[in-house]
């Protein structure tokens, strides 16, 4: 009797640990899930929609002189771009000055081209004149991506390829010498467009206001916008759609204020630009990029560089043929913030060669899709760069990629000087690996090297920092300088010390 009472009372305790066991792990799915939960989003940019424009604005018509009413009107005047397609309008706006679209407001930078001839087993028309400027560093495997013009098809863009001989559905030819262009599919009753204009507005002038209209179309080289506000001082670019250029959609200068666009499909960039006092905010930028060009040069969703004083807030930034989010070239005070960032084939946040900036409460998943050696592929990727703050951040890392990364190669500055790798603190961020773990700090230098011990000795810090990684992963891959590590092998070292590792 006895014995089967403490056999009964033993049974009695182990079931008791067991409930508490499952509640501490319920208890803990849910805190995960809780800080998993997106920051409160912004609405989803609508680009151009419905407005109306200014009752004292002056009315510029489908196919009138847009610039003919600039220079007529000087500073300060404020236009009412009326609904319809205003083909190949190229503007140079002055001091003060606002355009204003209505609802179906288009700025288009190519022609309509109605005239085709045959020859053997190509259509051919002519192209635009003068032929583009090649410009920017191109991918292997699209060496014609600098070329900046552009055939679109009932909207579609065609593929430039550098022979006749390369020329297939989809693709065309440019003749550059001869002026004539060559492709294989039927233009008969569609819509064929060829790039006549290089820009929509660029200007030296301050203070521009672009409003609720679409840019496309427009033949435009590399790091140029389609709106090109680099060169000057003040201009704002709201509920606009960008679209379909050959290089960027917009490039920002000081004192630009880029919100709530649509840009997408652009052959290049979505955003690029450098300066002061740059906000960037509420805007969708996707799918750019189009044309293949290098990403390691320039190309993907938003690169600013020589910013300082930049806020990149609340936009969604997805599926670009480069890294998300990215400043590069001694940025200094840079605030990424409430940004949803995923599925780009390079980093989702970047910040390279730089310096001071604060990377908070931003989603970021599935990036680094095209980037799979050592340490790249990450989700958040500090490189180079001193007294970076990142915390707040919600991550899901894609299968053999990585979370979030300092990374240090010893680079080069001006003069005999290296950028620095230190000072950056990375902590209380929810990383949910859906492989092995990867993330920390890699060192990737010589031992005579100056930068050599700089991401152990550098006062960079991990904290706090929870890692969800699956049962039976595979090894973990916690870098820390020139060595990679176990978990409780990183925690000896001083690393994690409040961290948290949970297997799911």
């Amino acid at each position: 009797m006895r014995n089967a009472a403490l056999r009964n009372g033993s049974q009695r305790l182990s079931d008791f640990l067991i409930a508490i066991g499952t509640m501490y792990r319920l208890l803990t799915f849910v805190m995960l899930a809780l800080l998993a939960q997106p920051p409160a989003a912004a609405p989803e940019p609508r680009g151009a929609g419905k407005a109306s424009c200014p009752h004292d604005a002056i009315v510029i018509e489908p196919g009138a002189s847009i610039q003919a009413a600039v220079d007529r009107t000087g500073n300060g005047a404020s236009f009412c771009l009326k609904a319809g397609i205003h083909r190949m309008q190229v503007v140079r706006p002055r001091e003060g000055q606002s355009f204003q679209g209505e609802d179906g407001t288009v700025l288009n930078g190519a022609r309509l081209a109605k005239t085709f001839a045959r020859e053997g087993p190509y259509w051919v028309t002519d192209g635009p004149r003068p032929p583009s400027r090649r410009y920017g560093r191109c991918t292997k495997e699209a060496p014609g991506c600098n070329m900046p013009e552009g055939l679109f098809i009932d909207d579609r863009s065609l593929v430039q390829v550098q022979t006749k001989e390369e020329v297939a559905a989809g693709r065309f030819y440019f003749d550059r010498m001869g002026g004539h262009l060559y492709f294989v599919d039927d233009p008969t009753g569609r819509k064929v467009e060829i790039t006549a204009a290089a820009f929509a507005f660029e200007s030296k002038a301050p203070n521009v206001r672009i409003r609720n209209v679409i840019v496309e179309k427009y033949a435009n080289a590399a790091q140029k916008g389609a709106i090109q506000a680099q060169d000057a001082v003040g201009w704002i670019v709201e509920d606009c759609e960008l679209r379909l250029n050959s290089g960027a959609g917009i490039t920002a200068g000081t004192g630009s204020r880029i919100r709530r666009c649509n840009i997408h499909h652009n052959g290049q960039i979505g955003i690029a630009g450098a300066g002061r006092d740059i906000v960037i905010e509420n805007n969708r930028v996707w799918a750019n990029n189009t044309r293949r060009f290098s990403s390691g040069w320039e190309a993907g969703g938003v690169k600013l560089a020589e910013g300082d004083g930049v806020v990149l807030r609340g936009n969604h930034v997805h599926d670009n043929i480069g890294p998300g989010l990215w400043c590069d070239i001694n940025c200094r005070d840079v605030l990424y913030e409430n940004n949803l960032v995923e599925l780009n084939h390079g980093a989702g946040i970047f910040h390279e060669i730089s310096y001071s900036a604060v990377i908070r409460n931003n989603i970021v998943r599935h990036n680094g899709l095209a980037d799979k050696e050592w340490f790249w592929g990450d989700d958040i990727l500090v490189a180079a760069s001193q007294d970076v703050e990142v915390y707040g951040n919600v991550l899901t890392v894609s299968p053999g990629r990585c979370g979030i990364m300092l990374i240090d190669q010893g680079r080069p500055m001006k003069g005999d000087r290296k950028y620095k790798t230190r000072n950056n603190r990375v902590y209380d961020n929810a990383m949910t690996f859906e492989g092995a773990v990867c993330a920390g700090g890699a060192s990737d230098t010589a031992p005579d090297d100056e930068n050599f011990a700089i991401i152990t000795d550098g006062n960079n810090t991990f904290d706090g920092n929870i890692y969800r990684v699956p049962r039976g992963a595979g090894p973990q891959r916690f870098a820390w300088g020139h060595a990679v590590f176990e978990w409780d092998e990183l925690r000896e070292r001083g690393i994690e010390p409040n961290g948290r590792l949970i297997r799911y």
